[in-house]
């Protein structure tokens, strides 16, 4: 449905109290927020002004104009890396990450406050050539607030059942504690 600024806003300010007690806020996720940067701008920039935590979960691929705008309204930024080999990005999500990697400079430069998330599945993109670049991709912009290892789950399977939707990886099992661990142990060093 069709909502407009102010019924988001009075909608999520109804939840002020739970937000000041808990030291939540508001995240605004996708889709892809930077394809909707106006709307998420004035959003995000109303609730500022009425106190609330900010976050905008995205995966970077957006105009550089876009996050300029978002900057001073964006007190988290949830940024998701699904790979940082070129062809392999290309392959998985159908762009490049060029234009990603350019925007996590960019905030990194800008001393935005980043969580760097990285969705890893088993087999695409968790390879130790993969880790080993994501691991010097965090070495290299060490203002980041966190980084967060996101292990795939089939637990979404039942969905593309119930809607008769062609389910990508039907095969896949959720990721083990092994490759957890293996995961964990290419970021220890």
């Amino acid at each position: 449905r069709d909502i407009d600024l102010a019924d988001v806003v009075r909608e999520v300010m109804k939840d002020l109290a739970f937000y000041q007690e808990s030291g939540g806020g508001v995240t605004v996720s996708g889709g892809e927020p930077l394809s909707q940067g106006p709307f998420t701008r004035e959003l995000l920039s109303a609730l500022k002004n009425q106190g609330v935590h900010t976050a905008v979960e995205t995966s970077g691929f957006g105009a550089r104009k876009t996050l300029e705008a978002l900057l001073p309204v964006v007190d988290l930024f949830l940024f998701d890396i699904k790979s940082v080999d070129p062809q392999k990005h290309l392959q998985l999500t159908g762009v490049s990450n060029q234009l990603i990697l350019s925007n996590l400079d960019y905030l990194s430069s800008r001393n935005a406050h980043v969580e760097l998330r990285c969705p890893l599945i088993p087999g695409l993109n968790d390879s130790d050539e993969d880790l080993a670049a994501l691991a010097q991709l965090v070495a290299d912009h060490p203002s980041l607030d966190a980084v967060t290892l996101l292990p795939y789950h089939n637990t979404g399977n039942d969905k593309y059942k119930r809607y008769s939707l062609s389910n990508p990886l039907p095969d896949l099992a959720s990721a083990g504690q092994a490759e957890r661990e293996r995961w964990r142990t290419a970021f220890a060093g």
